[in-house]
């Protein structure tokens, strides 16, 4: 153990600090476009001390930040899964230095974790499932998921504030998927929106290996032999720049496919939409998604109609009458669940790139 004037080098990963330990977990958190926004430091011998890398957000997708601050929450329920498998209990004080500014992605540290040793924490089975969870963007099999299922995944955590819904109805997955063709037109659409889409694309095997981040034609199942052809036949970064239009339509194409190939439906949502509420959403998403994964379901995020740019208000206003959202609510995560082979993991950056001096 440490002493309290030692605390883990930047420099190095030091398994004998517990912080060094959970980290690798916490990583395999999802993100938007799977940019991985968190920026890590060590203060002490227990702190860790967590923020977001503005400059692995998407402000053209998320303008106000508000996925980035999810994606913090599911850092946070990794972070504390992997804690109390350790034998520690993650202490997590949100927003030190005070209540931020819901419009703003500060520099400043979003949360202060400290991990003390605590023997009677309970270890929590869905742990093992970290490793396990990948977003599955393929065309799931049509087979609906059971209620009960769903009530299995609302019973698997304790966020009595951000309620979880679900539906398998029909005509309700028929509305949505229709208004998800719609909703990628629209984010598309935008020059940078476009540009930050195309960004984290891995349109080969290549670029995947060569990119810690983003993700590709792997990701939506697509075999080795396939995802050859398409790079290099149909859809290449090169002609993706030469006309942007194709490959917009080429992704309205799939992302209808996958929306009306769902077993269910679910949404995650809140009753304000504070800084708070978006990172109880993050963890409460990472538990759906790990007790799904638990489950044998599939699992696929529909981001961009809950996005707050002005051009998807129209949209966003008429998922919230087709599920039945109050206005004065707010939904944080849509996704579709169902049966599906799994996917490879989208990569990770070495840990080290989250750590700052």
């Amino acid at each position: 153990m440490h002493t309290p004037e030692e605390s883990c080098p930047v420099t190095q990963i030091d398994p004998s600090d517990i912080r060094c330990r959970v980290l690798p977990f916490a990583i395999l958190a999802p993100s938007p476009h799977n940019t991985q926004p968190w920026n890590v430091s060590f203060l002490g011998k227990e702190r860790i001390v967590l923020s977001i890398d503005r400059e692995r957000c998407i402000p053209g997708c998320d303008p106000l930040g508000r996925q980035a601050f999810i994606s913090l929450g599911a850092f946070l329920e990794n972070l504390d899964l992997a804690a109390k498998s350790f034998g520690f209990h993650a202490d997590i004080d949100l927003f030190p230095g005070g209540w931020p500014d819901g419009k703003i992605v500060p520099d400043t540290p979003v949360a202060h974790v400290d991990m003390v040793e605590d023997q009677r924490v309970e270890y929590d089975p869905l742990f093992r499932q970290i490793p396990l969870r990948h977003t599955n963007r393929r065309t799931f099999r049509r087979d609906k998921v059971p209620l009960s299922l769903a009530g299995e995944i609302t019973a698997a955590y304790d966020y009595s504030l951000v309620p979880l819904g679900f539906s398998h109805d029909a005509g309700l997955m028929g509305a949505v998927a229709d208004l998800a063709s719609t909703a990628m037109k629209i984010e598309l659409a935008d020059r940078e929106r476009w540009r930050e889409t195309v960004h984290y694309f891995r349109f080969t095997d290549a670029e995947a290996r060569q990119s810690p981040d983003g993700f590709g034609l792997a990701q939506a199942g697509y075999g080795k032999v396939a995802r050859f052809f398409i790079g290099k036949f149909f859809l290449s970064r090169k002609k993706a720049a030469s006309s942007p239009s194709s490959f917009s339509r080429l992704v309205e194409k799939n992302t209808r496919a996958q929306a009306v190939s769902a077993g269910g439906m679910g949404w995650l949502s809140t009753k304000g939409d504070f800084r708070t509420d978006q990172v109880r959403a993050g963890r409460a998403f990472q538990r759906v998604h790990l007790k799904a994964t638990e489950l044998g379901l599939a699992l696929h995020p529909f981001t961009q109609f809950l996005a707050d740019y002005p051009e998807m208000a129209t949209l966003r206003s008429s998922l919230y009458e087709y599920l039945g959202i109050p206005d004065t609510h707010t939904v944080q995560m849509l996704f579709r669940m169902g049966y599906a082979s799994p996917v490879p993991a989208a990569p990770r950056r070495d840990i080290h790139e989250f750590l700052l001096p």
